[in-house]
């Protein structure tokens, strides 16, 4: 064994996994006793995916070596589903038998009996290059993960694309179809917290957008930080990590 990781709550790393798994074909994982970081970009190249999960945090953290770890997401996706939310996830690498394995039990630990341990090769993950994004944005704004999910589904009812224009007095949300049909969604500062003076506007993906929409469950806030016509980079903080995502603007 040189890695072992225990979540004290499945909540977090099932949502977060599901995730991956809905929008990525393979990954590799990276342990370091700093903690475990995934980077990769979607079939598309236009989204951008960035995880880590506190080493701090963890119930339980041993690293004896740094370790990469790719993982074929189709075969954990059923597994996955099984985690419930208080449940232990705990994680295992064993490099002499280049196996991965997953330990799902109670709360109560492995003394109560019931440890369900799901075990996979370890394998080669493709890694494609990450591409130079800007570190710096024009507008920040933060939004409650649920409030900003129903806007976008209100923005999908309507059209395929969603626009964001913020200010220092709030953000609007705006979508119409070929056939005229429109939505605006107004956001004042007693529903947003704007964190910039400038202003920003930029075309998106309603699917791009909502791809995380499952961690709402997990992080109450969403911070949306963009530039003029530029990616968006969301990011949800949450106990144990945090998950950061960037969406290429749609261009027409």
């Amino acid at each position: 064994m040189s890695v072992r990781v225990l979540f004290p709550k499945g909540k977090e790393p099932r949502y977060v996994f599901e995730t991956l798994v809905k929008n990525l074909p393979e990954a590799s994982l990276y342990f370091s006793r700093d903690g475990i970081f995934l980077k990769a970009l979607d079939p598309t190249k236009t989204i951008m995916f960035d995880l880590e999960f506190y080493s701090t945090s963890l119930e339980d953290y041993v690293v004896e070596e740094e370790t990469k770890v790719g993982l074929i997401f189709t075969t954990i996706k059923d597994v996955i589903k099984r985690i419930g939310a208080t449940e232990k996830l705990e994680l295992e690498v064993d490099r002499e038998r280049n196996r991965f394995s997953l330990y799902i039990y109670t709360k109560r630990g492995r003394e109560a009996g019931l440890v369900r341990r799901f075990s996979f090769p370890i394998v080669t993950a493709v890694e494609e290059e990450m591409p130079e994004l800007s570190t710096s944005f024009d507008a920040a704004f933060e939004i409650e993960s649920e409030m900003f999910s129903d806007v976008l589904s209100m923005a999908g009812d309507v059209a395929d694309w969603v626009q964001i224009e913020t200010s220092p007095n709030g953000v609007v949300f705006k979508s119409e179809s070929e056939g005229g049909k429109a939505m605006e969604v107004e956001l004042g500062l007693d529903l947003v917290d704007v964190y910039t003076e400038a202003s920003a506007s930029a075309k998106y993906s309603v699917e791009a957008l909502s791809i995380v929409d499952k961690l709402k469950s997990i992080s109450k806030k969403t911070r949306v930080e963009l530039s003029d016509g530029s990616p968006a980079k969301l990011t949800h903080e949450f106990s144990t990590g945090r998950f950061v995502t960037i969406i290429a603007p749609r261009v027409d």
